[in-house]
């Protein structure tokens, strides 16, 4: 009985290990393909997009907190979209950064929008920080930090268009 159930732990020890080393192929695979744009019009339609969505998270941010100081919304509401917007950058920031310049004249507008990118995600932690705090000074800090973000966002995807 006890050598059956040897067996029996070896075979499912041999099929988990089969799944997780197919898992990790597919996961090694699919992180290798990164392809660069085919041109520079690509590359930029790419970062347009990518300023654009981080705006609205900035702007989803700045508006919720807002709403929290003028005491329209509760904290827990306003901690949920802020977490939100905040986790929603990290794809917006992963998906821009895995694409490859097409050349080096490209390489200053990625710098560029990777780092607008980042400071908004780094806002949206502060303000998510702020309201869990609830850390007025700090939430009214956010705002303004987000509001001016988004500014530049703006700006920044509007020049790309």
């Amino acid at each position: 009985m006890n050598r059956t159930m040897d067996l029996l732990s070896i075979g499912r020890m041999g099929r988990l290990a089969h799944a997780v080393l197919v898992t990790l192929m597919a996961l090694v695979a699919v992180s290798g393909c990164v392809a660069p744009a085919t041109d520079s019009g690509a590359y930029r339609q790419n970062a347009t997009a990518a300023l654009r969505s981080a705006l609205g998270e900035a702007r989803t941010g700045a508006l919720a907190v807002q709403a929290r100081l003028d005491g329209k919304v509760t904290n827990a509401f306003v901690d949920t979209v802020v977490t939100q917007s905040e986790s929603a950058l990290g794809p917006i920031e992963d998906s821009f950064g895995s694409v490859d310049p097409p050349s080096r004249r490209d390489d200053e507008l990625r710098d560029h929008v990777g780092t607008m990118l980042s400071d908004t995600a780094d806002a949206l932690s502060a303000a998510r920080i702020a309201v869990r705090r609830e850390d007025r000074a700090g939430m009214r800090a956010s705002v303004r930090e987000l509001a001016r973000l988004g500014n530049q966002l703006d700006q920044a995807q509007q020049a790309l268009s």
